[in-house]
């Protein structure tokens, strides 16, 4: 069972009726991969594109960065990968694919033998790299790795978030170096057993050209820091979404969300812990038009025996650090850990967030993990929220790892199929575009209930609304009729996903006439259904 609520703030004629669909699975880059994801999505004048990685073949142990774009029928018009055969290249998330001033910005990171450094790579409008700068401590044995996981454009520049890797001595000397200040390598004996690693969460600026202007970094002793996603604040400063962490008892990782509030220089002003007592997932931070700071994560609000309950947790901050709303969304799912993947503005001044659901626990017809998206307005209020999937099998493995508004009114989904008997093949990318009710196709839209059963017809689907739009009266036709053992239903949802309407089609009859004059103005659901099929939807425009 799928369970989905529907609701749209405006939309016109036009986008509800030249929205396209797809679901896709495919491979990323140069050659058809064994393990492909899509981890960042981005809205091209022509179409769209997606960054990842990609394996190779089975037999290479390696792991490249790809970047695929498509036309905005879903068709991929280039592929394109970079890396070498000896190291595991990393496809950041949360945001790490851009454009800016008509070029294209990624994150990307780099683990060799030793050295964990990360890549700002620039692209034209072919995806041709234009300039590459890393993020490392470049002499052997490299006792400083910066892992970057996220960035955002400035005006005159970047700004990096991510974990600094440093390793310390057990005298307590700090051997940390910046990036500004280089010094005599440590000798390999002093890496042994005399050493341990902290991580701690960094900011980073850059100029235009990715060189270093300053750093700031957040250490606490208790806790592992990520900073996982980033943004300019409309005072100047930042704001980073993070996630502190330890490994507890059990194999469970116990942390929390944090916001942390800086000024223009990387000086921190504030921090929140948003979480619970039990584990939680990482924060990720996102602007809104009222100039606050909108915060996405996932909490737990219940545990039993080792195991948790979670569920998506929104919440508004001002700049001062002060939480103007926090709510919770979507069902509680057990051992959901980490299961918001992203956060963006929509067109509309509210936001989509994306991620993955474990709902084998709670209808075991699904498949063991699908993608979900979440749209709520600047008040927090629950638009709707719906779960998709490209591989239907009873196991199989749907992830979301970033959604996008695009210019048509709908969303793009992006993130990767694991498949399991009966599903075959290997794990591959995903994208799939739905509409702005988040509908995948215009027969396959629900409203606020379970999923009725669709009837399968060489027709498809089998019912017409007339005329469209309308004005003060439209009429919905049916190839079925109402008998007196068979009730032929019409139903007919707002934006909000309010049943507004509900009627029989009189007996011997397939058509009804509804008169709106008095309706408010703007894109309506229609469904008919008998018993527990559905004959066929539609939407209609009252202007």
């Amino acid at each position: 069972m799928r369970i989905g609520l529907l609701l749209i703030l405006s939309i016109t004629f036009t986008s509800v009726f030249s929205q396209e669909y797809f679901n896709n699975r495919f491979f990323l880059g140069e050659q058809n991969g064994s393990i492909d994801d899509a981890h960042n999505a981005l809205m091209l004048e022509d179409g769209y594109a997606v960054s990842g990685g990609t394996s190779g073949f089975v037999e290479v142990n390696y792991y490249r960065f790809a970047i695929t774009k498509f036309d905005f029928e879903g068709e991929i018009v280039l592929n394109k990968s970079w890396g070498d055969d000896v190291s595991i290249w990393y496809s950041e998330r949360k945001g790490s694919f851009q454009e800016h001033n008509n070029y294209y910005y990624t994150l990307n990171a780099r683990r060799g033998s030793v050295l964990k450094e990360s890549k700002l790579v620039k692209y034209n409008n072919n995806f041709d790299t234009v300039f590459s700068i890393s993020y490392k401590t470049s002499i052997y044995p490299h006792d400083t790795n910066y892992i970057g996981r996220s960035f955002t454009c400035i005006d005159n520049g970047f700004v990096i978030t991510g974990t600094l890797e440093r390793l310390h001595d057990l005298k307590g000397e700090n051997k940390f170096r910046k990036l500004s200040e280089i010094s005599e390598p440590l000798q390999i004996s002093e890496r042994n057993d005399g050493w341990y690693s902290t991580h701690d969460l960094f900011i980073l600026k850059t100029d235009s050209l990715g060189n270093h202007i300053w750093e700031s970094v957040f250490p606490d002793s208790t806790y592992k820091g990520e900073g996982n996603s980033v943004i300019q604040t409309p005072d100047g400063g930042y704001a980073i979404g993070a996630h502190k962490w330890f490994s507890g008892p059990y194999g469970v990782t116990y942390g929390d969300p944090i916001i942390i509030k800086t000024d223009s220089l990387g000086n921190k002003e504030w921090e929140v812990n948003l979480g619970t007592s039990w584990p939680d997932g990482t924060a990720i931070v996102c602007n809104s038009i009222d100039s606050n700071i909108v915060v996405a994560t996932s909490v737990a609000v219940d545990s039993g025996w080792n195991i948790y309950y979670e569920r998506t947790q929104i919440t508004k901050l001002d700049l001062e650090g002060n939480i103007i709303w926090n709510n919770l969304y979507g069902p509680k799912i057990l051992d959901n850990s980490f299961n918001v993947s992203n956060i963006r503005q929509d067109s509309v001044g509210g936001f989509i967030v994306s991620g993955r659901t474990n709902y084998s626990e709670v209808w075991p017809d699904e498949p063991s993990i699908m993608g979900y998206m979440l749209r709520i307005n600047n008040n927090g209020d629950s638009l709707w929220y719906r779960q998709y999937a490209n591989l239907w099998g009873k196991h199989s493995e749907n992830y979301f790892y970033d959604v996008i508004p695009t210019t048509d009114g709908g969303f793009l989904g992006a993130g990767s199929v694991l498949p399991f008997n009966p599903d075959t093949g290997n794990r591959d990318a995903w994208i799939i575009k739905v509409d702005s009710m988040g509908c995948t196709s215009l027969t396959d839209c629900w409203v606020g209930v379970p999923e009725w059963k669709w009837i399968t017809t060489e027709s498809g689907n089998k019912i017409k609304v007339y005329p469209n739009p309308a004005h003060n009266w439209f009429e919905v036709s049916s190839s079925a009729k109402a008998t007196a053992d068979k009730e032929v239903e019409v139903e007919v949802f707002d934006l909000f996903g309010r049943k507004v309407e509900e009627t029989e089609i009189p007996k011997g009859k397939n058509n009804l006439k509804f008169y709106v004059s008095d309706w408010n103005r703007g894109v309506y659901l229609v469904r008919v259904k008998s018993d527990s099929e559905v004959l066929g939807s539609g939407k209609v425009v009252l202007e």
